[in-house]
């Protein structure tokens, strides 16, 4: 399991590698519409060779569904992005395909939801995403986050069922529902054969439950040496990947956290 980050400007890139990182996860352009912002290969490429690392995975924040369910044109967002990822190929240094996270942006509000109609359409959009994702050699790994339409280890294995796609993978970040989603043990075992990538960040609760702040590794109350025993044990992912530091302390700090519970 090797160490790798988020894009941020708190350390020089050419460090990264002396500082103990192997790849770095990058971003398409936000949103349905974000073609226009999509980083070009020659970008890509730019960074990494500045860095001396390897490209983790790449990220796409869409919904995929609305209060009624499927939105097309978010699904054939996806679909470009997982046809632009697989033209990286060669870029993903340990992994075994190109990974393409995806995340969603949040569960739909509104007076008109129809959860069903959510669920129904995650599964679908996912369905056809994935379809083009195993033509090119592409995993779609989803980032379940509380927030998101994908909220908990549950969810995500009813929607594999429902997709049954060797394709579709997850990306695991326990901050993002564990614990009040499902338990942090429980959800590795679960998921295990899927986990692709991992995340690195930390979560604080309100006295009610819900969520008071994110921040890195070692800001909150995750169990990082349970976190990392429990990769280790069932779904050893390639790359970790650390984000939500904001200072060159703050990332520091977070690697030394993980490189402990890693080496013990």
């Amino acid at each position: 399991m090797k160490l790798a980050l988020m894009p941020g400007e708190t350390v020089p890139r050419p460090e990264l590698t002396e500082l103990g990182f192997s790849a770095m996860q990058m971003f398409w352009g936000h949103g349905p519409d974000g073609d226009k912002d999509d980083p070009t290969a020659e970008a890509i490429d730019a960074l990494l060779e500045e860095g001396r690392i390897a490209l983790a995975a790449m990220t796409l924040h869409v919904d995929l569904v609305g209060p009624q369910g499927e939105i097309a044109g978010d699904v054939d967002r996806l679909i470009r992005c997982v046809e632009k990822t697989a033209a990286l190929e060669g870029r993903f240094g340990e992994n075994e395909r190109p990974i393409l996270v995806w995340h969603p942006s949040g569960y739909p509000e509104g007076e008109d939801v129809d959860d069903g109609a959510v669920f129904e359409g995650v599964c679908s959009g996912l369905a056809r995403a994935c379809a083009r994702a195993q033509e090119l050699g592409v995993y779609i790994a989803v980032e379940i986050t509380r927030a998101g339409s994908v909220g908990s280890a549950e969810t995500y294995l009813h929607v594999k069922d429902r997709v049954s796609s060797s394709a579709l993978k997850v990306c695991i970040d326990a901050a993002n529902f564990v614990p009040d989603r499902t338990p942090l043990l429980r959800a590795v075992r679960a998921m295990a054969s899927d986990i692709i990538i991992a995340h690195g960040k930390d979560s604080s609760f309100k006295e009610n439950g819900e969520v008071a702040d994110y921040g890195p590794t070692g800001s909150g109350c995750l169990d990082y040496p349970a976190y990392i025993a429990a990769l280790r044990q069932y779904a050893p992912v390639p790359y970790f990947v650390l984000e939500y530091y904001r200072s060159r302390e703050d990332l520091i700090a977070a690697r030394d956290i993980v490189r402990a519970a890693i080496e013990a």
